[in-house]
């Protein structure tokens, strides 16, 4: 069981977070000051830092959280088939609607002055690519067991790629984006189930 002292920093801990996503959504990565996110839930410039070491800190752990609502989602999609292939165009089909409609990534693509929160996507973006990786591999190793582990991994990567690519330049509709990775990679998963 949690300690009071555990969950009071817990608290803490999320309180700065939503206050650091609002100043992301409001001003974008220009827009996010420490000393504002201490005075917004009513702590010292220092007790965030304390938390999350500089501003590129507090831009990844927010980023990190985000993230892993967004899973949930798209976890949700791929729960939702009995498929391999059924999950794989749902997962992507929600994640690049749930995108689309994501107040913190029109922040961070589209506000002037937020190119350092743009590269969680692109340049630096292994922190946010390694914690989507691990979550949806774990997640289609539970629904797909008939697929090899290995080649389970290497669709996750593949389609999770497509999906980041779309995100950062948007092209066609996410119907056709899914039904686009669905027919590419399908034909591997069916095969690769057939070996299993």
């Amino acid at each position: 069981m949690d300690t009071f002292a555990e969950r009071t920093k817990r608290r803490l801990r999320d309180e700065l977070l939503d206050a650091a996503y609002d100043a992301l959504v409001a001003g974008g990565y220009d827009g996010l000051r420490m000393a504002e996110v201490g005075r917004r839930t009513g702590v010292s410039r220092q007790t965030v830092y304390n938390e999350f070491g500089d501003k590129w800190g507090l831009l990844q752990a927010v980023a990190a959280r985000e993230t892993e609502r967004f899973l949930v989602d798209v976890n949700a999609a791929l729960a939702e088939q009995a498929d391999p292939i059924g999950g794989l165009r749902a997962a992507v089909e929600r994640a690049l609607h749930l995108a689309a409609d994501n107040p913190l990534l029109k922040a961070a693509l589209g506000q002037p002055g937020s190119d350092q929160a743009s590269q969680l996507l692109t340049t630096r973006g292994q922190q946010v690519l390694e914690l989507c990786h691990q979550r949806l591999d774990a997640h289609v190793r539970d629904h797909w067991p008939e697929v090899p582990a290995e080649d389970a991994t290497t669709c996750v990567d593949v389609a999770l790629r497509v999906v980041i690519s779309h995100i950062v330049t948007p092209g066609a509709a996410p119907e056709v984006v899914a039904g686009q990775v669905a027919r590419v990679l399908g034909p591997f998963l069916t095969a690769a189930g057939d070996r299993a």
